[in-house]
């Protein structure tokens, strides 16, 4: 297709990459809240991870949603109104901070939810389309180093105006939101006016709902994607439930003070930026998937010292972690839709839904969490590792589907 952009593919590309750099910012300060509120309303884990489980769960209902809207509307329009949803989110976290209110937080939270998962669901496609299909996978990869540098930013800013190291009353700790949130709706206004008037050519509307309705039956033949959407859900649930409960072992088995291990939460965001920039130019040279199975094995090894030996040398190794998961989510996409064809499209949305894996993993870790020592309950973040690695090793591996072999044996 043509494009009558007057911006280049390259110029196109950063300026889309800023989509999920919002969106890492937005899910990295949410992952703070999570033992912020704990502390200022006295909440239990499993209360507390009510944070978590309904930022990670709201995909399962809005992808498909999304996916509607752009095909009535269209890309950019879309893409806008998802930003606007996000900057009234956090407006709306400030006023649940002004009265207090943890059940308004929870309402904003749910909010700022739907913008990032209707951001991921309309990025995606247009960061694939931006150049040529052969660099996919790289752009991919770039635009999660944008996400991630967010993902690091984010919590550097924050914390030290969530975290005080002095004395407050539950009032002045729930008005420490209002700095980190007008600044998070402030840059996205100002991303969002530059997306709206610069020229950026975008993918052309999807395919009308009856030929959506026709890959799904196609799409539910390939048994490699399905292995790749468990993969993601495993994937998504590690990395949020151990960006959650990183504090929480650092201060109960390491030994730290909140506010000291709270700094460590932007090391571990920031080892994923790391490896992600590392990833855009070592897979000119290295296997992708050889490298996500060396990652998912050292990751279930870092794990498995942190329940065996905890303490504060164990919680750095789970700030490792950060690096180990830096390549997992594109490389295992572009694994996953392998041989997808026109079922591309389905599966990007599908794959996006699979990150409720981020929701109910940590729940289930919270409830852990309330009975047993916070180590203990890494061997559920172990098992997903195993899960990982076993998709890179064998489960990759694209199937003929019954339609294929017929066409085979018809030819």
């Amino acid at each position: 297709m043509k494009r009558k952009s007057t911006l280049s593919h390259q110029q196109s590309l950063w300026l889309i990459s800023l989509v999920p750099f919002i969106w890492g910012m937005l899910t990295a300060t949410t992952n703070l809240l999570v033992p912020y509120l704990q502390d200022v309303y006295s909440l239990t884990y499993t209360q507390s991870i009510w944070v978590q489980v309904i930022f990670s769960s709201t995909p399962i209902l809005a992808s498909l949603p999304t996916a509607v809207l752009i095909g009535r509307v269209g890309f950019k329009p879309s893409m806008l109104l998802a930003l606007g949803l996000s900057a009234i989110g956090c407006a709306m976290v400030l006023m649940a901070g002004s009265y207090a209110s943890y059940g308004l937080t929870l309402f904003a939270i749910a909010v700022i939810a739907m913008a990032v998962t209707a951001l991921q669901v309309v990025a995606n496609p247009i960061i694939a389309e931006i150049g040529p299909e052969s660099g996919t996978s790289q752009r991919l990869t770039f635009s999660s180093t944008v996400n991630a540098l967010g993902v690091t930013l984010a919590p550097m800013l924050a914390a030290g105006f969530l975290f005080r190291e002095y004395e407050q009353s539950t009032a002045e700790q729930a008005n420490n939101l209002l700095i980190p949130f007008l600044a998070l709706a402030a840059t996205i206004i100002l991303i969002s006016i530059a997306l709206a008037r610069l020229p950026i050519t975008y993918p052309a509307t999807p395919n009308s709902p009856q030929n959506q309705n026709q890959t799904k039956s196609r799409l539910i033949k390939h048994r490699h994607f399905w292995f790749g959407v468990l993969a993601i859900f495993c994937y998504t649930g590690t990395e949020v439930s151990t960006g959650t409960y990183l504090i929480s072992y650092l201060s109960h088995a390491g030994g730290m003070s909140f506010a000291e291990a709270s700094r460590f939460i932007a090391m571990y965001w920031g080892g994923a930026m790391l490896g992600r920039l590392v990833g855009t130019f070592l897979f000119l040279k290295v296997s992708a998937r050889k490298t996500l199975i060396f990652n998912a094995l050292l990751a279930a090894c870092f794990t498995l010292t942190a329940i065996m030996l905890p303490g504060r040398t164990s919680g750095l190794l789970l700030v490792a972690l950060g690096l180990c998961h830096s390549i997992m989510y594109p490389v295992i996409f572009s694994l996953a839709v392998k041989k997808l064809g026109g079922d591309m499209a389905k599966a990007t949305g599908i794959l996006v839904m699979a990150g409720c894996g981020g929701a109910v993993l940590p729940f289930v870790q919270a409830l852990l969490a309330d009975t047993f020592f916070i180590a203990d309950t890494f061997w559920l973040t172990f098992s997903c590792y195993l899960v990982i690695a076993s998709f890179a090793i064998k489960g990759y591996q694209p199937k003929p589907c019954e339609e294929e072999a017929m066409l085979k044996e018809a030819v």
